[in-house]
């Protein structure tokens, strides 16, 4: 039989890539940790070190929605795009106030609170592909 060695399993870390590419981008990336900061959870996982945020694009296969502003003309926080993953009501309440339209990629779901979130705040769903 081995020998328990007592020491605790490593914490996991999630890690994100982040896109900052515009001004756009840049305000919806700080509308979602400013959402993210509002769950306690979340909040630890990052002033922990067990959330980290790398800059850079998504790597290909990479899990997760990536938000992105559909357009350096669009107003900041009218449109926002998720080209995968499921999509929760935590995250929905991350976007922008005034967000009006999201645009999702065909792989894209929603959780049934996330419907009911957006069905709230008035924003539409566009699907793309």
């Amino acid at each position: 039989l081995p020998a328990a060695t007592g020491a605790a399993p490593e914490p996991k870390i999630r890690e994100e890539m982040v896109s900052v590419r515009s001004d756009a981008e840049l305000a919806l990336f700080v509308a979602r940790l400013m959402g993210l900061a509002k769950d306690s959870r979340s909040r630890e996982e990052i002033d922990g070190g067990r959330w980290v945020f790398r800059l850079g694009m998504p790597a290909i296969g990479a899990s997760g929605p990536q938000p992105v502003a559909v357009s350096p003309a669009a107003p900041v926080s009218s449109t926002a795009r998720f080209d995968k993953g499921i999509i929760g009501e935590r995250l929905i309440e991350t976007l922008p106030a005034g967000t009006t339209r999201l645009i999702v990629g065909k792989p894209v779901r929603f959780t049934p609170l996330a419907r009911d979130r957006l069905r709230l705040r008035g924003i539409e769903i566009e699907r793309n592909g």
